[in-house]
């Protein structure tokens, strides 16, 4: 679609899509089969589009990092004016699109919303193809790339502290409610009136439960989820002297050490996509085809990679907020509630990612001091992609987190 597209056919085009292809497997036609590569059976589900770009930002390097490449971010926004505007920040190996059913709905048409596409992911801009990845000299472990890294929280400070845009309540998806939890603690979000995070497990150096923030089956020897490590370019390589590297691509074969349903997959891409949905959506990849696109074609290997240096921990210590931290200091000063950041967070009742009774306890711990209603929602029906899979809901929860503020 081009910047010259006509918003209400894209709507119309959507809306039938939607309507006719799950009309169409309601009334019992054969799905397709589970095994079949996602591209193609996505295909049959498949609209694809762009929003128009309203603006775009460059990464200002407020860190004055040596050799940070100022990328360029596009920013979009939908047709409503009501306030208080609203970002919304995708997750990992996805873009903006994933909020189609938020910006093409009443309620896009009623409120502002702003969205943007992270540095590495859908159409913003991407590091120097010529650059090597980022390794410590010393050490040989991977580094990364700082634009995919602090570069994340730089690209939504940025958008939020543009005065002709001035957004006051964040949501966030997965790998995105960090980024916002990331951009609130170092002092980036200074409007901030609520944070509305999904898909998303805060993480810290001292979790005040045994309980992982991910469901497991885990990698062999590690910490770490054989799902979310399909997002980091994670391989386990014995023939590394770390026993890893990072040079994992979405159209390799799944690790051997993955467990059914990963382990049927035909690549590792084909196995992260699908996880982003409830178990009937992912057995039969009943998703548009613009989910593939911008997990594949879209987002840079080396934007996963440099995600896995901070999900394996090798992110030098201070280098980045722990999210802990910056939960419990949403609350101000206790004789005074007004100064609270109310905090909602939502989880897939099918969530293949997040452990929902990780999040319970960092509840029941003290951890989440201005949740709201201080309640941990659970949507039923919906995996990790609550805003694709249960719109009405979802649409209809941030509207009431929005008037409680």
């Amino acid at each position: 679609m081009s910047n010259e597209c006509n918003h209400s056919t894209t709507t119309t085009v959507i809306i039938a899509l939607a309507g006719s292809l799950f009309a169409g497997c309601a009334q019992g036609d054969d799905p397709p089969p589970p095994e079949e590569r996602v591209h193609e059976a996505s295909d049959a589900l498949g609209f694809t589009f762009d929003y128009p770009i309203a603006k775009t930002v460059e990464l200002p390097n407020l860190f004055a990092i040596p050799g940070y490449e100022n990328l360029e971010i596009p920013v979009y926004e939908s047709f409503g004016t009501q306030g208080p505007p609203i970002l919304l920040v995708h997750g990992n190996s996805a873009s903006s699109r994933a909020y189609v059913k938020q910006v093409f709905s009443l309620f896009g048409a009623t409120r502002k919303l702003y969205l943007l596409d992270l540095p590495g992911y859908g159409r913003s801009e991407k590091v120097d193809p010529g650059r090597a990845f980022p390794v410590d000299p010393n050490t040989g472990l991977p580094e990364g790339f700082a634009e995919y890294q602090i570069g994340l929280v730089e690209a939504v400070a940025t958008v939020a502290n543009d005065p002709a845009l001035a957004p006051e309540v964040f949501v966030g998806w997965s790998v995105g409610g960090d980024v916002l939890l990331l951009t609130q603690g170092a002092g980036l979000l200074p409007a901030a009136k609520g944070l509305f995070i999904f898909g998303t497990a805060p993480a810290g150096a001292n979790p005040p439960t045994a309980e992982p923030p991910f469901k497991g089956p885990f990698v062999p020897g590690l910490p770490l989820s054989t799902l979310a490590s399909l997002g980091f370019a994670f391989v386990a390589d014995a023939n590394s002297p770390h026993g890893f590297n990072l040079d994992g691509e979405f159209t390799d074969a799944p690790p051997v050490h993955a467990a059914p349903p990963t382990s049927r997959a035909p690549t590792v891409g084909d196995a992260y996509v699908r996880a982003f949905f409830n178990p009937i959506r992912r057995r039969f990849a009943l998703f548009p085809k613009f989910f593939i696109d911008d997990a594949f074609d879209r987002t840079d290997r080396d934007a996963r990679a440099s995600l896995g240096v901070i999900g394996l921990g090798l992110a030098p210590p201070g280098a980045l907020p722990d999210e802990l931290d910056v939960l419990q200091n949403l609350e101000g000063d206790p004789s005074d509630p007004s100064d609270d950041i109310p905090i909602a967070v939502l989880v897939g009742g099918s969530d293949a990612f997040v452990n929902a009774q990780y999040l319970e306890d960092l509840k029941a711990a003290g951890y989440l001091p201005t949740l709201w209603h201080n309640d941990i929602i659970s949507v039923p029906g919906a995996g990790h992609a609550i805003q694709f899979e249960r719109p009405a809901l979802f649409n209809a929860v941030l509207s009431q987190f929005i008037h409680s503020l």
